[in-house]
């Protein structure tokens, strides 16, 4: 019965996005739009809707006995419900993952071509979303298609652009990226995706999984009118933190380490120092308290804290550059 339903929606569907192509607007030709602005499908759309096979109940591993993993390979980390879910790159040509873990439920979205990684959050206003690779591509980035209402995402604009979430801003949740090394060394208690590996979107190729250099990506932190990235050159060494002042409400501590392979946004006034030698704690703030790479505060005078984390994720510099009108480096004062 799901599967008759699934074929009918998805065919209502296919007629109503290739009407939906028709537009010539170009989504970035307003010199003052921005990530969260209302855009069209364009001339920059291409593809056609043929959805991926959907992972609704994925396998995971214990990190502790997955020994066939290359220490430099780039892992996505999340947590969801007090625990620590981990996707290698080489098992995310699947392109989309959905999670559902004691109320969390997140879709965890690698593009391939882009390298961007996103967390989406499943929970939208009263909506449940149930992503895959939509076989559509804007910009040569993913876009997923929720089989549960028909609506097609931008995965790096965050915005809905076809079907009832039309111009809706999507929710994300913090995820980063490091090494299995990292992953390893410091949480073997953390669940690893298994794949098939004949499963894969038609976008993706060897080649392009197998190049997943850390330094190839770049944070990118989003605000209504910019995205400001961050070299991962920035961060060389066993820990270090750069301030900005890009989000409103405050200030944004952007916290990296070349040796550990990540860097991760945290919004905060306090007054943060890196924290060397003590990982997964990365910085200590003016009352001694330690903080996690999860935003955690861990232990001192403000332990159960969590910080919160402004919208960014990772993604190739050209990317960036290619999805939105104003991007700027970063660069310290």
């Amino acid at each position: 019965m799901f599967r008759e339903m699934k074929k009918f929606a998805l065919a209502f569907i296919a007629l109503g996005v290739m009407h939906g192509c028709d537009t010539e607007i170009d989504p970035d030709q307003n010199e003052n739009s921005g990530p969260f602005q209302e855009i069209q499908w364009g001339q920059d759309v291409t593809g056609q809707l043929q959805p991926w096979e959907l992972i609704q109940y994925p396998e995971h591993t214990p990190a502790s006995q997955v020994g066939y993993l290359d220490d430099e390979e780039v892992m996505l980390v999340i947590k969801l419900n007090g625990e620590i879910f981990t996707y290698p790159l080489k098992n995310m040509l699947v392109e989309v993952v959905n999670e559902e873990r004691g109320g969390a439920l997140a879709a965890i979205t690698y593009c391939p071509i882009t390298k961007s990684s996103v967390a989406f959050d499943r929970l939208l206003g009263g909506d449940t979303l149930l992503l895959t690779a939509s076989g559509y591509l804007l910009r040569d980035n993913l876009m997923p298609l929720d089989l549960n209402s028909g609506s097609i995402w931008s995965q790096m604009k965050l915005v809905g652009m076809y079907g009832p979430h039309d111009k809706v801003n999507a929710k994300v949740l913090p995820m980063f990226e490091t090494s299995w090394e990292t992953v390893r060394t410091h949480f073997s208690d953390a669940w690893v995706f298994l794949h098939d590996p004949l499963q894969k979107s038609a976008w993706a190729s060897n080649e392009e999984a197998s190049d997943d250099s850390y330094t190839d990506r770049k944070l990118g932190i989003l605000s209504r009118d910019q995205v400001e990235v961050f070299d991962p050159q920035l961060f060389s060494g066993e820990m270090v933190l750069h301030t900005t002042l890009i989000q409103p409400g405050g200030n944004v501590v952007v916290a990296g380490s070349s040796e550990k392979q990540f860097v991760v946004a945290y919004r905060t006034n306090y007054s943060m120092e890196p924290a060397g030698g003590e990982f997964p704690i990365i910085m200590r703030d003016e009352t001694g308290t330690g903080w996690n790479i999860f935003g955690e505060a861990v232990d001192g005078e403000r332990k159960g804290e969590q910080l919160d984390s402004p919208i960014s994720y990772t993604a190739s510099h050209w990317a960036w550059e290619a999805l939105f009108a104003r991007v700027s480096e970063f660069s310290p004062s």
